[in-house]
């Protein structure tokens, strides 16, 4: 940090426009320093600064001499959240700085960059005012770039910031709308085989419509192995299937034990498994469209609460009208989801879907502004991580003696 290096970096995006300069986030594979010639591996990230007249795309890769500077104070709230992310500071390429253009990233994320980049402009293509664009773009692409810094503001706030990172919400509902716009496949021979592999593609290619982000990965590789499960028609533990997903992701990427996002994915579906699951059973009637609101207001209150330690920990902030407002972002984000998809897929001619996609949009956004006013809607509490393991062992152990008592 702070010494002239040599650097390969991989551009993880298309630089965003700040003025006078540009940003992008970008991988730092290797360094070598002038003193030692030996090529060392990071797996680390870094901010770019680039003057406007240095072209950079998503994928590329590139070497360059540069130096990395840290972000700024630990104690900052932001920077612990870059840190945790993997960001190790920031590095400018000016119109002096060495840059060899090496190539371009793997087929695989090469493809996956292009795929978000065409949705992206789809979604543009639809007319939509700049606040729906942002949340439809943020909700369908993973792309977060048009949010303006106050929208993020209140959807911070509100508690619903979980809506705007593609994860398992959205992986759900793709998955379940494929399997109901596929079922007709079912009329073939082997009908069953074809439905499921075809509903894993679609599941995967949502994915890397998405940039393949690591919340979007995590949410395909479980739903993928649970949609094989089912058509196995054996018996299945959800919670083997989270273990072997974040144990495989953990072998081939370490550094994820300490990334915010992959630590609030896995505990937000393992608290659905352990906690929202039972409940919903518990409370189970006859009346399925009952079942479903019920089933909605209590997996938001669930995953509020058993993602607020974490929170409290990395952003020194704990939301309180998330548990309220929840319920009715998650309805809303079923619909967005499903509209914002349809918007980039079906013919410019069925401009309903986007003016629907719109109208969603501005609820949700409308939704979360109000909230984000309250007074109560949040107050400041940072918890140490020892605290926060405390927290989820204590919980776990209430949970243990209750489910032992016996039910006649």
């Amino acid at each position: 940090i702070g010494e002239p290096i040599e650097m390969l970096l991989t551009v993880d995006d298309n630089p965003t426009d700040r003025g006078t300069w540009q940003q992008a986030s970008a991988k730092l594979n290797w360094y070598r320093t002038s003193a030692d010639s030996t090529w060392r591996r990071a797996d680390r990230r870094v901010l770019l600064a680039t003057d406007p007249a240095t072209q950079l795309s998503a994928g590329e890769r590139i070497a360059i001499v540069g130096r990395v500077r840290p972000l700024a104070d630990s104690t900052n709230s932001y920077v612990r959240l870059m840190q945790a992310r993997g960001y190790v500071g920031r590095t400018s390429i000016y119109a002096s700085t060495p840059l060899v253009r090496v190539g371009d990233a793997g087929s695989i994320t090469r493809l996956s960059r292009r795929l978000q980049g065409w949705a992206v402009e789809r979604l543009r293509a639809s007319r939509l005012s700049d606040d729906e664009l942002a949340l439809c773009t943020a909700i369908a692409t993973g792309k977060r770039t048009a949010m303006s810094a106050q929208l993020r503001e209140c959807y911070t706030l509100s508690g619903s910031a979980h809506l705007l990172a593609v994860s398992g919400l959205h992986v759900a509902i793709v998955l379940v709308v494929a399997n109901i716009l596929l079922r007709w496949l079912t009329l073939f021979r082997r009908g069953n085989q074809l439905l499921n592999v075809a509903v894993v593609m679609v599941v995967w290619g949502y994915a890397a419509m998405t940039g393949l982000a690591i919340s979007a990965v995590r949410a395909a590789l479980m739903f993928s192995a649970l949609q094989f499960a089912m058509a196995s028609g054996s018996s299945y533990r959800s919670a083997n299937i989270l273990a072997t997903v974040a144990m495989a992701m953990l072998a081939v990427r370490p550094s994820l034990i300490v990334d915010v996002s992959f630590q609030l994915s896995v505990v937000a579906v393992a608290a659905i498994i352990y906690w929202a699951v039972p409940l919903c059973a518990s409370l189970r009637t006859r009346n399925p469209i009952l079942n479903l609101l019920t089933s909605t207001v209590v997996i938001g209150v669930v995953c509020t609460l058993a993602t607020a330690p974490l929170v409290a920990h990395w952003f020194g902030r704990v939301t309180v009208v998330g548990v309220v407002l929840n319920p009715l972002v998650v309805v809303l984000g079923y619909l967005l989801v499903t509209l914002s998809v349809a918007t980039i897929f079906v013919p410019s001619s069925w401009g309903w879907v986007a003016r629907v996609a719109g109208w969603v949009a501005e609820a949700e956004n409308r939704s979360v502004a109000v909230a984000a006013q309250l007074d109560w809607a949040h107050f400041t509490l940072s918890l140490d991580w020892w605290v926060v393991v405390i927290i989820y062992a204590i919980a776990i152990a209430i949970t243990e003696l209750v489910r032992r008592n016996p039910r006649k």
